[in-house]
């Protein structure tokens, strides 16, 4: 569990309300970002605030008309859906009556021909109009507005860059903190895929129409060092707290696979364009120098990965990673392009385990390379640095000790979201101060 300790530093004496707005309802062990943002909310939860999360998108989990809240969110935050309703966990949508209808017809699916099952695709594909990064709706400003009154926030977040939007709400008066958490610099990002020649669902942003949309912040939450430096040369006038994932020790009582390589993901781009790098070009060299080497695949990832390897196991989603961590001897970041934090790199770290990335990989954590952590970019150079550490156990075990001192010292729940807690207490201590005077 995580401890929050010398909190309340300021002369605040009533829960601190934190109003969070995202389109996706986060679930651990889904994806990097849902499980960063759970352990933030429990952070916080455990700091005594009272915490709201708004949905403005009416289908956060996509088709299904209805979705159970996981136990972790719902003992974190009260969660609130547009166009849902709520009963205990269970949230159920209310409108329109043809997404009802779709997920009958869904539920034949699988016994469907190949030719029928085509066109329902074609259907679910013209539905989904709206790109992930949009910009807000005017129904959506409307609900996180409507939820806003409700509530009454002392801290209002919009979840991503994109929702900026949301804190221009004339319901939230001067008081109110207004903040953005960016999970990644979206210009950058994009960028980046297009270098590369790769696709992405990431809309074209640019440095300028990113910046308006972080301009609706007083303080902008990074999450890594790297890009808070550049978020505040975009927006000057605004405060960059970084906030890294926090990395929840774990001591693995089981006992690692000897030539056992794990990769966890999700099923975004970055991932599958990393992974199926590695599959056809380094992979086939690891295994010629280790012929008794294997590799762990966990995540929703595997659902893109078609072919198949020698070796390797496709595991699909993982509700307990710990046996997985445990049995790995070097854990692997073989991304490609991306921003952001590698939150894959924070969880192995966690677990004490040696890694190999290339440089986009270890992007915002430069202090583990060349320590927890061996770097290379070219095939050959990655699969050498396998090599090296399931061969080698000395060094092996040096570097898994490295990442676990790294991951105490710099890298615990206390150290990297104390300094925005204690930024709201002095902040509201300060509108406190300013309504007396």
């Amino acid at each position: 569990m995580i401890s929050v300790k010398n909190v309340s530093i300021y002369r605040i004496d009533r829960p601190i309300k934190i109003q969070f707005v995202g389109r996706d309802i986060p679930v651990e062990n889904t994806a990097g970002n849902a499980t960063y943002i759970l352990n933030f909310l429990c952070y916080l939860r455990q700091a005594g605030c009272e915490i709201e999360y708004v949905i403005p998108n009416s289908s956060p989990k996509g088709r299904v008309p209805w979705y159970i809240i996981s136990p972790a969110l719902a003992t974190l935050a009260n969660v609130s859906v547009k166009n849902n309703l709520r009963i205990g966990r269970l949230l159920l949508r209310v409108n329109p009556l043809s997404d009802w209808l779709m997920e009958l017809v869904r539920l034949v699916y699988i016994c469907l021909p190949e030719n029928l099952k085509n066109i329902y695709r074609s259907i679910r594909k013209e539905r989904q109009t709206q790109a992930w990064d949009a910009l807000p709706t005017p129904e959506e400003l409307n609900f996180a507005s409507s939820r806003f009154v409700r509530f009454k926030p002392n801290v209002a977040i919009a979840n991503y860059t994109f929702l900026g939007s949301v804190l221009d709400s004339p319901v939230l008066d001067k008081t109110v903190l207004k903040v953005i958490l960016t999970h990644d610099v979206l210009h950058q990002r994009y960028a980046h895929f297009k270098k590369l020649g790769l696709t992405t669902v990431e809309s074209n942003w640019s440095w300028e129409h990113e910046a308006i949309q972080l301009s609706k912040a007083q303080v902008i939450l990074a999450i890594q060092e790297e890009e808070a430096k550049l978020l505040k040369q975009m927006t000057p006038q605004s405060e960059v707290i970084c906030i890294p994932k926090a990395a929840i020790i774990h001591d693995p009582s089981v006992t690692q696979v000897p030539g056992r390589c794990l990769f966890v993901g999700s099923r975004v781009d970055h991932n599958y364009y990393g992974l199926k790098w590695f599959l056809e070009n380094v992979w086939l060299r690891v295994t010629q120098l280790i012929h008794d080497c294997s590799l762990h695949v966990c995540g929703t990832v595997c659902d893109l990965i078609q072919e198949s390897f020698p070796n390797v196991h496709l595991l699909g989603r993982v509700d307990n990673l710990e046996p997985e961590y445990g049995a790995a001897e070097v854990c692997l970041v073989p991304l490609l392009a991306g921003s952001g934090l590698k939150i894959k790199l924070v969880e192995a770290m966690s677990y004490g385990r040696a890694c190999v990335s290339t440089s986009v990989g270890v992007q915002g954590l430069g202090g583990v390379v060349g320590s927890a952590v061996l770097v290379a970019d070219a095939p050959e150079d990655f699969a050498v640095a396998i090599h090296t550490v399931l061969t080698n156990k000395q060094k092996r075990q040096w570097m898994e000790e490295q990442a676990h001192s790294y991951a105490i010292a710099k890298l615990s729940p206390q150290a990297v979201y104390q300094p925005f807690v204690d930024y709201i207490y002095q902040y509201l201590e300060q509108v406190s101060h300013y309504n007396r005077t």
